[in-house]
């Protein structure tokens, strides 16, 4: 019933709910002591100055604003040693297999014979990729990977 009245005084009824409020007022003792009541608050309303804060008062408050603490997100701790342990783990367990995959592995291949008129040879990985050089390369990777770990550990801790 308020909400219907004060639409009314404001103007924001459509109308058709203007003239039924109207009715109401007319006929319902009710409606018209609450419209009498919500018009004199209106009225009162509409002859208050609105206060204005003074020139400073912006400026006050931002410098206020500036001197808050700025509210930290909250996050889950996980433990990021654990994770980089898991990762090394299987990294390592990763390339020890591969590495024993390629020092027992001997690299034979077909000869290979086209139709076009001409031969190719044999090629001979074995001369090439020998347990040795299988080893040195898998050292020199490790080497890599540590100076790599020594690098981004360092760059974290400035």
């Amino acid at each position: 019933m308020e909400e219907e009245i004060w639409d009314y005084i404001d103007g924001n009824s459509s109308p058709e709910q203007a003239l039924a409020i109207q009715a109401k007022i007319a006929n319902d003792p009710a409606y018209s002591s609450l419209y009498e009541e919500l018009l004199a608050i209106n009225d009162q309303m509409n002859g208050l100055d609105l206060e204005e804060p003074s020139m400073s008062f912006t400026r006050n408050v931002m410098d206020q604003v500036k001197l808050e603490i700025a509210p930290v997100s909250l996050k889950t701790k996980v433990d990021t040693r654990i994770i980089y342990g898991i990762a090394a783990f299987f990294i390592l367990a990763i390339v020890s297999i591969l590495g024993y995959v390629l020092s027992n592995t001997t690299f034979t291949f077909p000869e290979m014979k086209f139709n076009m008129g001409f031969q190719m040879e044999q090629i001979d990985f074995g001369k090439y990729v020998s347990p040795t050089f299988i080893k040195i390369f898998l050292f020199v990777d490790l080497l890599l990977a540590l100076a790599f770990l020594d690098s981004y550990l360092r760059r974290k801790r400035a």
